[in-house]
């Protein structure tokens, strides 16, 4: 497990800001990954992929590369699958869930070759185990994805679980609430890292539309070295390779690394809904920065700026009328 491919999904876009972020949490060189439209792909350890898993803000899962090889049908597809060594990762009493995803294939149906990888997962394991897996498509112990392109198929073990922006800390949300990989990704392009600036106190960061808070605790967390993951669970602590104390030994060290919480506040956060701001409190609270924020409700064009220092300025604009044209500011001045 010492000399695997992995594979980190991302939005488009954040390929760049993925890699260097790689290259922070495992000492690899950007020049040995291959980012490519979607994704960045790099040699790494089964520690690597747990250490990913953990400290990652911009990938979307942290997937194990199996098998790579040029296909022209379902029989193919099948036979690929079904050269997996799949009796290493899980045994057969663990349910699989198997997805496919395409781009320029051949193939008639993608059901169909989610199928004939199904079928060669279960009978391999079957030959090996006297076994067969059973299907969960809604909560998996194993999840494995096929991709299949105009000539390759790529299949993956999943390491991860449920997908990376569930960090475990929001439970109240508004009705179209911001995806936390996406708004860290939206940070990193700033540049702004929570450091001390010029006159040695951190540089403030303010959001007027914080809504449920996702872009605050995002930033508040990434500051204070705190790993988005150390709430939640992963789906490699169900596959046969996991070693609990390896597992924990970087748990302890992610911890040991934590800043403390900063004597004032700031990051900085408003919403015209008071509704979303006690949202954004509790969901700061179970993350464990609300220390580090100021949150308070009202239009944030009729309010005074939260601090007088040099700052970013950061918001996901609210869908609807209030980004209608000139917006509910403009339409005021008309009237």
């Amino acid at each position: 497990m010492n000399a695997l491919t992995l594979f980190l999904p991302c939005a488009a876009g954040v390929e760049g800001y993925l890699a260097a972020e790689i290259e922070r949490i495992t000492g690899l060189p950007q020049a040995s990954m291959l980012a490519s439209r979607g994704g960045v792909e790099l040699p790494g350890s089964w520690r690597d992929a747990m250490k990913l898993n953990l400290h990652s803000r911009l990938s979307q899962r942290v997937l194990v590369r199996l098998a790579y090889q040029p296909y022209r049908s379902e029989h193919d597809v099948y036979d690929i699958a079904s050269e997996v060594a799949w009796e290493i990762w899980f045994s057969p009493r663990q349910t699989i869930k198997v997805e496919v995803t395409a781009q320029h294939s051949p193939l008639q149906s993608l059901n169909f070759a989610g199928l004939r990888v199904k079928d060669a997962i279960c009978d391999r394991l079957r030959d090996k185990r006297g076994e067969r897996p059973s299907v969960d498509t809604l909560r998996p112990d194993v999840r494995i994805f096929t991709h299949l392109t105009h000539d390759a198929c790529t299949v993956y073990i999943d390491t991860s679980g449920e997908p990376l922006f569930k960090r475990g800390w929001r439970e109240d949300k508004g009705d179209a609430p911001l995806k936390e990989t996406l708004a860290a990704a939206m940070i990193a392009a700033t540049g702004w890292t929570g450091e001390p600036g010029p006159d040695g106190q951190p540089v403030p960061l303010y959001d007027p539309c914080c809504g449920s808070g996702t872009v605050l605790i995002e930033a508040a967390q990434m500051a204070l070295n705190i790993a988005p993951g150390r709430q939640r669970r992963f789906g490699f602590e169900k596959l046969l390779p996991f070693q609990p104390h390896v597992w924990q030994a970087l748990k302890q060290e992610a911890q040991d690394a934590e800043l403390p919480l900063p004597a004032q506040p700031f990051i900085f956060g408003s919403d015209i809904a008071f509704r979303m701001v006690d949202f954004a409190r509790r969901n700061a609270e179970r993350a464990g920065v609300m220390q580090a924020l100021e949150l308070r409700g009202g239009d944030a064009l009729q309010r005074m700026p939260p601090t007088t220092s040099p700052g970013v300025l950061l918001l996901n604009p609210p869908y609807g009328e209030r980004i209608a044209a000139a917006g509910v500011a403009g339409q005021r001045a008309e009237s």
